[in-house]
């Protein structure tokens, strides 16, 4: 004989519950399920450590290329005042160089220049005085 089932009474979200326990295998999918939320915490710190290796890792190569860099900049800024330093003692030299030339022509165009009075001057200038300073 068969007998008719009725339909289970109750609340609906009963019958889901249930259908989902036993969709996933009885108490061994609950256990998966609390397992995987239990691990989670794990799955979390694992995926952190794994990230602070990383970075670890590009940090030390970074910080020594940062140190390198900033020696190479400290030899740079001392090779450029050297080079400044060296600048104005040449803009010094040509200036001396140009205001002597300057004299000498003066002297070689004066009025009354001579061969000798010349090589006075000459002298004089290389000596530090004397009579050339009384030629313009």
């Amino acid at each position: 004989m068969i007998t008719a089932v009725s339909a289970p009474t109750g609340p609906p979200w009963i019958q889901i519950l249930l259908s989902v326990v036993g969709l996933l295998g009885g108490t061994g999918g609950v256990t998966a399920i609390a397992t995987v939320a239990l691990q989670r915490r794990k799955f979390r710190a694992d995926a952190a450590d794994v990230l602070t290796d990383t970075a670890l890792t590009l940090v030390d190569p970074l910080k020594t290329r940062v140190a390198e860099l900033e020696a190479e900049t400290q030899r740079a800024r001392r090779q450029a005042a050297a080079a400044s330093r060296e600048i104005r003692e040449l803009r010094s030299a040509v200036q001396e160089m140009s205001d002597l030339i300057r004299r000498w022509q003066r002297a070689i165009f004066a009025s009354d220049a001579t061969i000798e009075r010349l090589r006075e001057y000459i002298l004089a200038g290389e000596a530090g005085g004397g009579p050339a300073s009384r030629i313009p």
